[in-house]
């Protein structure tokens, strides 16, 4: 009577072939081993060099906070559940939106921006590779100057940062780029234009909407109406007094940006390290292919 292998055995055999298809791959690594040798450090070095290489960029941040003032949304709430449907009409706005998203809505939009870029000459900052200090022209297919769409793009993908904490409702606004100093500039200067910019658009509309209210109070002869007119036309003047009365109209600073000391960019060591592994693991592969290359060679020699 044959006797059938049993299980135990055929474990054995297969953990006995793992093992040995183990050890040839590291026979064919360690038979190659000068490849690795080479090609680690050799990335290594590249990386030191493109680490060393590369910009240094500093990052200058503050955090604001929206300027709401306390009570004011509860009295507007009440104006627009009695006269929401007369200010709707009217086209005025009673308020209930997200101030703060209004506000980073704003921040990146081109209306903003644009004057913004243009006023603190960053043009010329942004595409400095492309200008020529001595001749004052541009280094472009046509001669002229990169568009305020290719500013704007720049600086709101490049050196723009903005975050909103969801829980505490504060928002930081950073900027990113090689110059320290030039940062902290930037960085605090957005605020006080967004505020100053939010405030005069606030002022604006308010006059256009107590024009428009005036107006329809000299049209009708309805008590109820008038009423209306004179509640709304209150909360208009107000909203006109508050723009007038803060400076920081739509976000206060809570934390001003300051002149970086440390860079956040290049993460030389990081680099290093990384490029040296990457080295090390080409080298692995290019083991194996060369491996299976000569084993293919020699397939192929052997006469049939």
């Amino acid at each position: 009577m044959v006797e059938q292998p049993s299980q135990d055995n055929e474990t054995n055999n297969h953990d006995n072939s793992e093992e040995i298809n183990l050890i040839d791959l590291f026979n064919i690594v360690w038979s190659r081993k000068k490849i690795i040798l080479i090609l680690g450090p050799l990335f290594g070095v590249f990386g030191i060099i493109i680490a060393f290489v590369s910009d240094e960029v500093y990052r200058s941040e503050t955090l604001l906070a929206p300027a709401a003032e306390q009570g004011q949304g509860g009295g507007l709430s009440a104006l627009a559940g009695q006269f929401g449907g007369l200010a709707s009409m009217a086209g005025i706005s009673l308020g209930g939106g997200n101030d703060t998203m209004t506000a980073l809505a704003t921040l990146e939009s081109r209306r903003f921006l644009e004057p913004f870029l243009e006023k603190n000459n960053l043009r010329d900052i942004l595409f400095y590779n492309k200008y020529d200090d001595e001749t004052k022209t541009w280094d472009t297919k046509d001669g002229t100057p990169p568009s305020n769409e290719e500013v704007h793009e720049r600086f709101t993908e490049s050196l723009l940062k903005l975050s909103e904490n969801k829980k505490t409702g504060l928002v930081t606004v950073a900027i990113e780029y090689t110059d320290p100093e030039f940062c902290a500039n930037i960085v605090n200067q957005l605020p006080k234009e967004l505020n100053r910019y939010l405030r005069f658009k606030a002022l604006t509309e308010t006059q256009k909407n107590l024009a428009y209210l005036e107006e329809q109070l000299g049209k009708t002869q309805v008590l109820e109406i008038k009423q209306s007119l004179y509640s709304l036309i209150e909360s208009e003047t107000q909203n006109a007094m508050l723009a007038n009365a803060k400076e920081e109209y739509s976000l206060k600073v809570i934390d001003p940006g300051y002149v970086p000391e440390k860079r956040i960019k290049p993460r030389r060591a990081l680099i290093v390290i990384a490029s040296g592994m990457l080295g090390g693991f080409f080298g692995i592969f290019l083991c194996f292919v060369l491996h299976f290359v000569e084993v293919a060679k020699r397939a192929s020699a052997k006469p049939n």
